[in-house]
């Protein structure tokens, strides 16, 4: 590979043909951007689901609440939560729009079925018990390909209350900025450690870990 500068232009040369610079690129279905702000990438998922709630306004009069419900959330939110953990810690602004599109379908769930109670947890929720799980998956049951995101215990200087309160308490990353202190590692790191106050990690299986986290995160405002 060859890189060469011209001015204020970067050229790649790569096996003797040039690359292109590119603003976004498109990996698995994640749209990603040169600035990693996932902006892009909400907008498509938003825009497509759009399209779906439109088909669900559509039929809904064929379907009861709770067949609307389950409708939505088989064809509609499972598209809203594709790979959330790579793009989860986007600027609230733009995580707001997927919340949008989900009240949008909460109206078309409890219309003219004023009786039915829906089951919709917020997306963010939602996020947030998925990233929990995944740190589970990481440090309890030390699933090999994940190995390369562990991290380490929390050194503790001196023994005082909270540390006695969570031993498995985990080495929260260092940063200063906003964009960072949103992505997975800082932002489960934390809810990892309060959690960690309240449970014993050994006591729980994977299933019974997403329970207790679901509970949990209902029960406390993060």
């Amino acid at each position: 590979m060859v890189i060469e500068r011209s001015d204020s232009n970067i050229q790649v040369n790569f096996n003797g043909k040039s690359i292109k610079s590119q603003d976004e690129i498109e990996i698995l279905g994640t749209i990603f951007d040169k600035r990693m702000t996932f902006k892009s990438h909400i907008e498509s998922l938003a825009r497509k689901a759009s399209q779906k709630i439109a088909s669900l306004r559509r039929i809904s009069w064929l379907l009861d609440g709770k067949g609307k419900e389950l409708l939505y959330k088989a064809q509609i939110r499972s598209s809203l939560e594709y790979s959330c953990l790579s793009w989860g810690g986007a600027n609230n602004k733009y995580l707001s729009i997927l919340d949008k599109v989900q009240e949008r379908a909460r109206k078309i769930i409890e219309d003219r079925t004023p009786h039915h109670i829906g089951n919709l947890d917020s997306l963010q929720h939602r996020r947030d018990v998925a990233g929990l799980t995944t740190m589970f998956r990481i440090q309890r049951q030390e699933v090999a390909h994940m190995q390369a995101m562990r991290l380490p215990g929390r050194r503790a200087v001196r023994t005082t209350r909270t540390v006695e309160q969570a031993p498995a308490a985990l080495e929260e990353p260092r940063c200063f900025t906003a964009h960072y202190q949103r992505q997975f590692p800082s932002r489960y790191t934390k809810l990892w450690n309060k959690l960690m106050c309240n449970i014993k990690i050994e006591a729980y299986s994977l299933q019974s870990f997403k329970c207790k986290v679901n509970t949990w995160l209902k029960n406390n405002v993060i």
